[in-house]
């Protein structure tokens, strides 16, 4: 069998089932890929080779400095004898020049705490005393870029005596680079890697680069020249579907009314900013409803101060604040707002948490997903960090049930099943920018025709405060056969952390172990496992549709 033939639809078409259901989920994530490289390099067949290839080195190229990584790539017999001879030397010296120190437990202290001044100047203090040892310029990378301090980085990075290759730095000053906004330095980057992580990293890269300084022609042939040596690139044809076909711009008015739904407790501050980026944005035939969950600080005042504003633009009767003595949590306070007379009478329902900041354009934007998918359960939208947007806290998510599972109450995971997070496992380097169905979108920008979200029925309450209560309804929606729609065309900015920049305590992490233990009682294996092979149906139609798009313009 080959895999490289004369379309992207040959291609695909001549890969396993089994490898395309990893594919559709993307091809980006160090985990993610390290699967993806996994099942091609244990397959007998010898032709899925340069997909189990490229997978490992756009790991290794997402995570420049990982030396881990790179000893777990050079202990895999079947990957070794394919590693060209550049990318084979880096890693084996990346691997001699990086050891992770014996004690690291008042590191992982730190990290568990989040603490990162201290974590910086930790990694200061290891990496002038141990120079040659490039975990610490990992390390620096990593939470440097998660702190949002560049300059910090490139300062650990150019510590004199490093033994880092100088191919791994580069690649990581790349990455500097592109979070400073530098994107033309940082496609120049790139593209002097060569083929050091792949037969087109490289090129997507420096794609990905152009097209955010607004170069959209060259990225189109950048990305056009890697998709033919990379055909089985997923996340590279649904970008570049979006990129020629215009979806990427587009913006629509939803086809009917809407009623913008906020519910806050004790968020003064952020609830301020949050209205002052929706009333600058576009707000055709809105109304605002704010639910008030017996806030004890400076709530009531920014309301006082804002509501006026908003009923200038809007109306007087299109905007309404509801005030309950106490806190009733984020279900009740979503069932509340629906089911209030002057929001059902809207056609379309938009939750927003009250720390987030918007785009003028989000609502003609997830008016665009309504254009494209007007018959979805639910839209929703690419969430980034405030203080650092290029990690992804929320994106697409696929869901993932294993067939050999059973049900049982007895054990933490009573009924496993998991969403897909390729987002978390890498940078927002642009390979979530597209507009797709999925299994569920976050809550805290949550668009809803008014109807379905009313025959769905109401969010749980025993999963409040707030874990899982908006999965679980978006997986209510998927097993009957309404599933979401992601538009990573827009990029709603969260005030709170999340992820890897997030710190939990004790007994949230608890509650929401307790939530997601409850959330999986709710659903029988065989609607989950119903639902997920739906959903790889739709996969499948949406990519094999964009995949003769694609072949059309390739061969024109």
């Amino acid at each position: 069998m080959s895999i490289i033939t004369g379309s992207l639809g040959d291609s695909w078409q001549a890969l396993p089932e089994s490898l395309r259901r990893l594919l559709r989920l993307g091809f980006a994530g160090r985990i993610h890929l390290c699967e993806i490289a996994a099942y091609c390099l244990d397959s007998e067949d010898v032709s899925l080779a340069p997909i189990g290839l490229d997978a490992a080195l756009t790991a290794f190229g997402e995570n420049p400095l990982g030396g881990g990584l790179a000893r777990e790539l050079l202990a895999t017999p079947a990957l070794v004898p394919l590693l060209p001879r550049e990318s084979g030397a880096v890693l084996s010296s990346l691997v001699r020049h990086w050891a992770a120190p014996s004690n690291i437990e008042y590191f992982q202290r730190l990290l568990a705490r989040r603490d990162f001044p201290k974590i910086k100047r930790f990694i200061e203090t290891n990496a002038a005393r141990d120079a040659e040892n490039a975990y610490w310029r990992e390390q620096a990378l990593t939470f440097g870029l998660i702190d949002a301090d560049p300059d910090w980085v490139e300062a650990q990075l150019d510590l004199p005596g490093t033994a880092v290759p100088e191919p791994c730095l580069n690649a990581a000053r790349a990455q500097v680079a592109r979070f400073r906004g530098h994107h033309v330095d940082a496609a120049r980057m790139y593209q002097e890697t060569g083929p050091l992580f792949g037969p087109a990293f490289a090129a997507i890269q420096a794609g990905h680069c152009l097209l955010a300084s607004g170069d959209a022609d060259t990225a189109s042939l950048l990305f056009l020249d890697a998709l033919r040596r990379t055909p089985w690139n997923t996340s590279l044809i649904l970008r570049v579907h979006d990129l020629v076909s215009g979806a990427d711009r587009e913006t629509h008015a939803l086809p009917g009314s809407c009623a913008v739904l906020l519910y806050t407790w004790n968020k003064a501050e952020e609830l301020a900013a949050t209205l002052d980026s929706l009333l600058g944005s576009e707000l055709e035939d809105c109304a605002l409803v704010v639910l008030d969950n017996g806030s004890t600080d400076r709530t009531p005042e920014v309301l006082a101060e804002w509501l006026p504003r908003f009923a200038d633009r809007l109306g007087a009767d299109n905007v309404h604040c509801e005030t309950l003595p106490v806190n009733i949590g984020a279900p009740a306070a979503r069932n509340w707002l629906m089911n209030m007379d002057m929001v059902r009478q809207r056609d379309f329902v938009c939750y927003l948490d009250d720390d987030v900041e918007l785009p003028a354009d989000w609502l003609p934007r997830l008016g665009a997903a309504v254009h494209c998918h007007p018959d979805a359960g639910v839209y929703g939208c690419r969430v980034v960090d405030h203080a650092n947007p290029a990690l992804i806290q929320h994106a697409d998510q696929h869901l993932l049930v294993p067939e050999d599972a059973s049900f049982d109450l007895s054990r933490t995971e009573p009924n496993p099943f998991r969403l897909s997070n390729l987002h978390v496992q890498t940078l927002d380097f642009g390979a979530f920018d597209v507009l797709r169905s999925c299994a569920s979108v976050t809550g805290c920008c949550h668009l809803f025709r008014t109807e379905i979200l009313l025959e769905s029925g109401p969010f749980a309450l025993h999963l409040s405060p707030s874990q899982y209560d908006d999965m679980e309804h978006d997986l209510r929606l998927a097993e009957s056969g309404r599933f979401a729609v992601y538009q990573g065309h827009l990029a709603v900015r969260h005030r709170k952390r999340s992820g890897v920049a997030s710190r939990i305590s004790p007994s949230e992490e608890g509650n929401a172990l307790g939530n997601k233990y409850k959330m999986q009682t709710m659903h029988s294996r065989v609607d989950l496992l119903a639902a997920a092979a739906r959903e790889q149906e739709l996969l499948e139609c949406d990519l094999s549709r964009r995949i003769r798009l694609l072949d059309d313009l390739i061969s024109a």
